[in-house]
């Protein structure tokens, strides 16, 4: 055949849509509106190609371009390792000044990128906000374009790491685009929820990449022969390709312009097209390539030759064969002495023509290669994930087995306790196999069993813990291991709680797990077994069950000397007794053995209970500097699951309360991005609607609301959740008030298990009905005012049967049921008399004000001007509230209240803007005689402040004001307030 040959690089076909969108949003982000974009579809569709092109226009612009691509491989990988190779591939390419200022603003950066190589030895938690300050360091310096190629190969860390800096959105120069099959993702697939929820983010868009047209086709084949090919030929391409850019380039391999048709011999099946390039390989090169293949991951050269040795096949052919490879478009390197494939589709492929039992000897090659070397950190786990595979494959399940026991063991040392979680997982499905029938190794399979669910509950997923404790039950014998039997029994139970498959407290199983040991009432189990009936007689609402076998909880855990057991039984009587000062010293005492025991998930239930009893006094703080404490530590110490549990979100709503929502961003961002099991991954996803619905991003609350729900269905109902609160704060900013009482009134009852949240919903009742009765009254509908008042009254009514009263307090110390029952008192009034006075406003702003509740302080006080507005107040009395409130919106970056404030500044003429400082150099004489009062009041004259402003601003009289501004007249030669104002505007101008 004559003419020119396909070349292995062209130009991009059609996709200008495509390109055009993903142009904008790099443009965009290059500007400070950071997105990401996951562009998906078929293999060998073109995404690579497509995110390829559009990164060389942006370098081309000056951004900076971090590439990491996911490795498909069957045993866990090794944490970031895709962005680990986006940041090498950056360093190597860094301007060295820009380099050396990036990893000096990064505190640990040198464990991520280090020019010894990938030699990683940190937590992977670490590493994870090492990424992030990366990445905003480069971002600060120029804009960024993050890729990360095939993420449905991603590992978890890489996922929540993707999420964390999708979460962490703000004004950063920086552009995400992910790329993955979406043929790849089954039923089940980790991606799909990972998936459902970045995409619903504002931020986040998608982008399907579809097949060719037959003209597209034509224009790629253009681009790749060098001319306009034969329609025949074109045809015959578009049949076989139907295309699928990738299988066209693979079908036009070695064919010239002057052809007509493709070659005869070429196989018919899609599949066989994808092997043309590689069927024309050398037989040592074809070999070579496909040992390369079941190795699954980029290779060392060195390792390839160890490999291709035990075929037969010597160094130097293994060096021949990867030119050739190379050559032929299949093969590249994708860093220094690594060898991998051009396109990740053709693995799949060489791998697929062994026969069966044929890849076996290069598995049990690549484990003698994997060996003979050693490594250290997160490299040497990811060698003995690796050792776990090759081992399986090669039909040496003994030694795989050995190989993941190692892994999760350099994992757990690593505090990379999710890839502990796989690891062992992985070790748990061989153990059957591997070590069955005597009744020492069923026992230690119960064993490792107890270590798979344990490092789940760390870090891993709810449902490999119930299959761990279903695993379990079946295999222990309760007549000759009762205590076992008796844990595993409740265990199952509440793991069956948290997975959906049962509904309702297991009160039943634990009495059953408790009459199997029944004889041994001074172990651990017992006592354990009675705190967990204890605690969940207090969530059925039987407070005198929960109390007699809190009692009896504590004085078993005493004769057993568990601290692990002591723990769970104070917890469990401080709960029964959390009204009670009894609960100070339980809960103290939960917290102290709890430390001993060294249990994360132990220490997060003491705190936790130490939190309500705190909280249950109005001491908000206090718990919130408890639960930063514990949410600190269980990251530090990998445990992931913990951290992002309950801690997370009790810790980021009280952060909310008191008006930190910066403060309280962050934390909600690394539970959204490190994931928890479902209630606590739905709790978290409501506080953080609650700190949307408050920063005005009603779009991104009513998507936290919707997954929240279809992680817990009927979330509302579930006392632990705490929901309606949130949910009715939620539906008031939707403009739903009557939806909002028709919840708060049908969840009353059943949230009565703690009295505080049910008083929380008494006032934000008042509200919705204030809300819905001003609606009416606008419409001029009185029977709509009626109904207001009623539903109101129906849900006082509902309130006060319940026990106790409304807004008792336990301790006069408590400022935050005065706080919360004087908002009630005023939104109540609002809805029975359509007006409020400013001094109920104002009470509730100083009330709110003692508990430290920023955010409904600053809302009393907007109250407050604008009843004082309503009573034709002076403007001056008006202006105090409507400042502070609005210096507290603006510094909350709470949008919707900093609107509202600024309208009602604008109704009352009064300027909002803090006086600042006039700055005067160099100064003129007569300025320079001013004394610092006079200065101050010189301010709020520029600032356009009345002389009462000024007075009550200063803690001053009028007189005292008066006497100043003539001073400063005499002193600058003016005649008016006027004129002096207009001269140092004047003399402060550039």
């Amino acid at each position: 055949m004559g003419g020119a040959t396909v070349g292995r690089v062209s130009s991009i076909a059609g996709r200008s849509e495509e390109l055009g969108l993903l142009r904008a949003v790099i443009g965009a982000a290059a500007k400070g509106r950071p997105c990401a974009v996951f562009v998906h579809g078929e293999a060998g569709v073109g995404k690579t190609r497509l995110v390829t092109e559009v990164c060389r226009e942006a370098a081309a612009k000056s951004s900076a371009i971090l590439w990491g691509s996911c490795v498909r491989f069957g045993a866990v990988d090794a944490p970031y390792v895709a962005l680990v190779g986006a940041f090498e591939g950056w360093v190597e390419s860094a301007n060295p000044a820009e380099l050396s200022e990036v990893l000096a603003a990064v505190p640990g950066a040198g464990d991520l990128v280090s020019s010894s190589g990938r030699r990683l030895t940190s937590s992977a938690v670490r590493l994870l906000s090492t990424l992030d300050g990366l990445v905003h360091a480069i971002a600060e310096r120029r804009p960024v374009v993050l890729v990360v190629d095939d993420v449905q190969w991603a590992d978890p860390a890489t996922r929540d790491a993707i999420a964390y800096l999708v979460a962490g959105f703000r004004s950063q120069r920086l552009a995400i685009l992910v790329t993955y099959r979406d043929e790849e993702l089954a039923a089940g697939h980790p991606l799909h929820g990972w998936l459902a929820d970045l995409t619903r983010m504002v931020s986040v868009s998608s982008l399907r990449l579809a097949r060719l047209s037959a003209d597209e086709t034509e224009e790629q084949l253009s681009s790749l022969l060098g001319g306009w090919p034969q329609p025949r030929l074109v045809a015959e391409v578009v049949r076989r390709s139907d295309g699928n850019p990738y299988l066209s380039e693979l079908l036009v391999q070695g064919v010239s312009l002057t052809d007509d048709d493709l070659p005869a011999d070429l196989p018919a099946e899609l599949t066989g097209a994808l092997l043309g390039a590689w069927h024309r390989l050398s037989a040592p090169a074809r070999e070579v390539t496909r040992s390369l293949a079941v190795g699954g991951r980029p290779a060392a050269v060195d390792d390839l030759t160890a490999v291709a040795a035990a075929g037969g096949i010597g160094a130097g052919a293994v060096t021949a064969a990867l030119i050739e490879a190379t050559d032929a478009g299949i093969c590249a390197a994708p860093g220094p002495e690594l060898c991998w494939f051009r396109h990740p589709l053709l693995t799949e492929v060489l791998c697929s023509t062994f026969v069966p039992g044929e890849a076996v000897r290069i598995h049990a090659a690549w484990a003698k290669a994997l060996e003979s070397r050693s490594a250290s950190g997160i490299d040497e786990m990811r060698r003995q994930g690796d050792l776990a595979l090759h081992y399986e494959r090669a039909h040496d399940l003994g030694a795989s087995l050995e190989a993941s026991l190692r892994a999760a063991d350099l994992a757990h040392e690593l505090k990379a306790l999710r890839e502990a979680a796989v690891h062992l997982g992985h070790a748990a499905r061989l153990w059957p196999v591997v070590r069955r029938g005597t009744a020492q190794n069923v026992d230690q399979e119960v064993c490792l069993l107890e270590r798979v669910a344990h490092a789940h509950l760390l870090a891993g997923d709810d449902e490999s813990i119930y299959d761990a404790w279903s695993r379990a039950q079946e295999l222990v014998d309760e007549e000759t291991d009762p205590l076992r039997a008796s844990r595993i029994l409740r265990e199952r139970a509440f793991s069956a709680l948290r997975t959906g498959r049962a509904t309702g407290e297991p009160i039943p199983e634990v009495e059953r797990a408790i009459e199997l040991i029944r004889r041994f009432p001074d172990s651990e189990e017992y006592a354990e077994a009675l705190a967990d009936l204890s605690e969940s007689h207090t969530w059925n609402n039987a407070p005198d069950s929960a109390r007699r076998y809190a009692e009896e909880a504590v004085q078993a855990a005493h004769r057993s000397g568990s601290n692990r057991a002591l723990s769970h039984a104070y917890r469990a009587r401080a709960t029964a007794y959390l009204r009670e000062e009894r609960a100070d010293r339980d809960s103290l005492e939960s917290l102290q053995f709890a430390r001993l025991a060294s249990d994360q998930p132990r220490l997060a239930g003491a705190r936790l209970i130490r939190v309500n009893y705190l909280v249950q006094r109005g001491r908000v703080a206090e718990s919130t500097a408890i639960l930063a404490d514990g949410f600190r530590e269980a990251l530090d110490a990998g445990a992931l699951r913990v951290a992002t549990g309950t801690l997370c979100s009790a810790m980021a709503q009280d952060l909310l309360t008191l008006g930190q929502l910066e403060a309280g961003a962050r934390v909600i961002r690394q539970g959204l991005a490190l994931g928890s099991w479902s209630a606590s991954a739905a709790r978290t996803r409501l506080v953080a609607a609650l700190l949307a619905t408050r920063q005005g991003e009603l779009d991104v609350a009513r998507l936290h609301v919707r997954r929240a729900k279809e992680l817990v269905p009927g979330l509302e109902e579930s006392p632990e959740l705490m929901a309606p609160p949130i949910l009715a704060e939620y539906l008031l900013a939707e403009g739903e008030p009557e939806q909002a009482l028709e919840l708060l009134s049908r969840t009353m009852t059943v949230q009565s298990v703690d009295p505080r949240i049910a008083d929380e919903m008494l006032m934000w009742s008042a509200r919705s009905a204030a809300e819905l009765a001003e609606k009416a009254h606008d419409r001029r509908d009185g029977e709509g005012v009626s109904r207001a008042r009623r539903l109101l009254e129906d849900i006082e009514n509902q309130r006060r049967r319940l026990r106790p009263e409304p807004f008792d307090v336990i301790t006069p110390a408590d400022r935050v049921q005065p706080a919360v029952q004087a908002v009630f008192a005023a939104e109540s009034t609002r809805c029975m008399s359509l007006s409020v006075t400013s001094s109920q406003w104002k009470e509730a702003a100083v009330r709110c004000a003692a508990a430290s509740m920023r955010w409904e302080e600053t809302v009393a006080l907007k109250r407050c001007a604008h009843a004082l507005l309503d009573e034709r107040a002076n403007r001056a009395d008006v202006a105090v509230p409507l400042r502070s409130a609005y210096a507290c919106a603006v510094e909350m970056a709470a949008q919707p209240l900093r609107r509202q404030l600024e309208s009602l500044a604008a109704l009352a003429k009064i300027p909002l803007d803090e006086p600042a400082s006039t700055p005067i150099d160099p100064l003129p004489e007569a300025f320079r005689s001013l004394t610092k009062r006079e200065q101050q009041v010189l301010d709020y004259l520029v600032a356009g402040r009345t002389y009462p402003e000024i007075a009550d601003a200063l803690f001053i009289s009028q007189k005292t004001v008066s006497t100043h501004v003539s001073n400063l007249l005499r002193k600058t030669g003016t005649s008016s307030r006027q004129e002096v104002s207009a001269l140092a505007v004047r003399l402060t101008r550039p």
